[in-house]
């Protein structure tokens, strides 16, 4: 009996150890909106699973919440954006500065600007104060990777797994941390306009975007990260008594890699064992009612609603006159009733456009009389889309918008329009498409069936997978061997230089044996 009531007793303190909630350091620092919101959904999971989280964010949260720690780091937005000011007249990054431009995902601005951007934040005071106190301790760190390797000397700070967070679809850059590179051959990077299958251009220029931007990365950007992740981290291990790994070890270290994408709405990759999709994570179970505004118009739109927004980074507000003027036109030319996120006042708004300077967009997507979205393509955006079954009509302006709004068209749940100054024309035509053509509506809704036919939901994944990597203490079971073999070998180069060799060495071997053996042979005497 004393056994039996000791056995139930341990049992019972290793329940109550095993139940103690995790603390986790979630550090999603860019002051897009749209990251924030990525951020604000890893915190909100890990919260209402027990967990305490300290958050590195430039976007906290407007009231206080139980075990939830913020770090605002808004104050490196503010500066930026004022140092934008003064260094040119017009804002690069609005709407009329971006027509008919390259994707800027692909430039050496961008490059400088993600590296500057986590120097920054690896600089502020209240970050520094943060990874040097040596009350501060964490299970696991969930990292945002966004074009920069230097942050991963956060967790060795700390002596615990490092989660990283792709935040778009997956591609090349951010799984060769995890993984080898995938094949260029059907693989196209993030910046790309192209999908597969590839014509034979298409796949070349796909290897060059790997060979130039590797070298762009090399030789210009890892120096800089290299000096500044040991300008930062060892001596501020220092104070907390660790010792760091090099910058080349940390950013291959890590236990898991969580991706914003889902096959159902993007291209199903070949992915480690140590890589999961989550997309959907960040909206909520219970979607927020709509303003009572808004709720009366969308209820009372006889012949449906259309909603237009660019997101929250690009502003449609940033148009020109032209582009702005003709979209109202079109509209107004519409039966439907149009929602569109526009961020100031306008004179002369036909009577069904209704302009709204913020717009709660998942409760819109899920209201029964929304008929269509257009987008400018964002992997929120078009998450959210799938996730209510909306069909949408893209209108793509950079970075990965091209390529998510490609794969919108190709599953058929929705049509691209290239932004132009006259594109008005053209989104009317895509409007009335799909409208009038109803296999866009089903298309839609049968993705959203297999973007929610899984065996876990995305938020309920995300918390499962911290969890088994702090269990596992890093989970290096499902580390890729691929990791641990060098470029040279993975191409066996080292192979052909071997079979090179061999073959080499047999032609001389032949040669020299047959220049012996002509030697040793009897000539012939010709007789006169």
């Amino acid at each position: 009996m004393l056994i039996n009531r000791l056995t139930i007793f341990i049992s019972l303190l290793v329940l109550i150890a095993n139940s103690e909630g995790l603390r986790v350091l979630v550090f999603f620092p860019m002051f897009s909106k749209s990251h924030s919101i990525l951020g604000q959904g890893v915190v909100s999971r890990l919260l209402e699973a027990g967990h305490e989280v300290v958050h590195v964010t430039s976007y906290p949260r407007s009231k206080p919440e139980p075990r939830l720690k913020e770090v605002d780091v808004s104050s490196i937005a503010e500066r930026l954006r004022e140092e934008m000011k003064h260094s040119t007249s017009d804002n690069p990054f609005a709407l009329r500065n971006l027509v008919g431009k390259g994707n800027i995902g692909d430039s050496v601005l961008f490059l400088y600007f993600t590296y500057d951007l986590h120097r920054r934040v690896l600089e502020e005071k209240l970050v520094v104060d943060l990874l040097s106190d040596t009350k501060e301790h964490f299970d696991a760190v969930v990292i945002e990777w966004f074009f920069n390797d230097v942050i991963a000397g956060i967790a060795p700070l700390f002596k615990c797994p490092l989660i990283w967070f792709g935040s778009t679809e997956a591609h090349w850059q951010v799984l060769q941390i995890m993984d080898e590179i995938p094949n260029p051959a059907y693989n196209v990077d993030i910046f790309s306009i192209s999908r597969s299958p590839l014509t034979f251009w298409e796949r070349t220029m796909e290897l060059w975007m790997i060979v130039k931007k590797s070298l762009m990365m090399n030789l210009v950007v890892v120096p800089f990260e290299r000096s500044l992740y040991n300008s930062v981290f060892p001596s501020i291990a220092s104070k907390r008594g660790v010792t760091v790994p090099s910058y080349d070890e940390a950013i291959y270290n890590g236990s898991l890699l969580f991706l914003n994408s889902h096959p159902s709405i993007g291209t199903p990759f070949k992915l480690p064992q140590n890589a999961k999709y989550i997309a959907g994570y960040h909206i909520n179970k219970d979607v927020s009612p709509l303003p009572k505004n808004l709720q009366i118009l969308m209820d009372n739109a006889k012949d449906g609603v259309i909603y237009f927004s660019m997101g929250s980074n690009l502003l449609s507000s940033d148009m020109s006159e032209t582009m702005r003027d003709s979209l109202l036109k079109i509209f107004g030319e519409l039966k439907q009733t149009i929602i569109w996120k526009f961020e100031s006042d306008l004179p002369n708004v036909p009577s069904n456009v209704h302009l709204v300077k913020w717009a709660p967009q998942a409760s819109i997507l899920s209201h029964p009389n929304l008929k269509l979205f257009i987008t400018h393509g964002g992997q929120l955006s078009t998450t959210e889309a799938i996730h209510f079954g909306v069909p949408v009509v893209g209108i793509p302006v950079m970075a990965d918008q091209h390529v998510n709004m490609r794969s919108v068209e190709i599953k058929g749940f929705g049509l691209v329009v290239t932004l132009a100054e006259d594109m008005a024309p053209r989104v009317k035509i895509a409007i009335e498409e799909i409208l009038e053509n109803p296999s866009y509506m089903q298309k839609a809704k049968e993705v959203s069936g297999m973007f929610h036919d899984r065996i876990l939901p995305p938020g309920k994944e995300l918390v499962h997978w911290v969890e088994y990597v702090v269990r596992t203490r890093g989970a290096s079971h499902l580390r890729s061997p691929a990791l641990g073999v060098p470029l040279y070998q993975k191409l066996y180069l080292d192979f052909i230089i071997v079979l090179i060799t061999i073959l080499y060495l047999l032609v001389k071997i032949i040669n020299v044996l047959r220049r012996k053996y002509s030697a040793s042979k009897p000539k012939k005497i010709k007789k006169n």
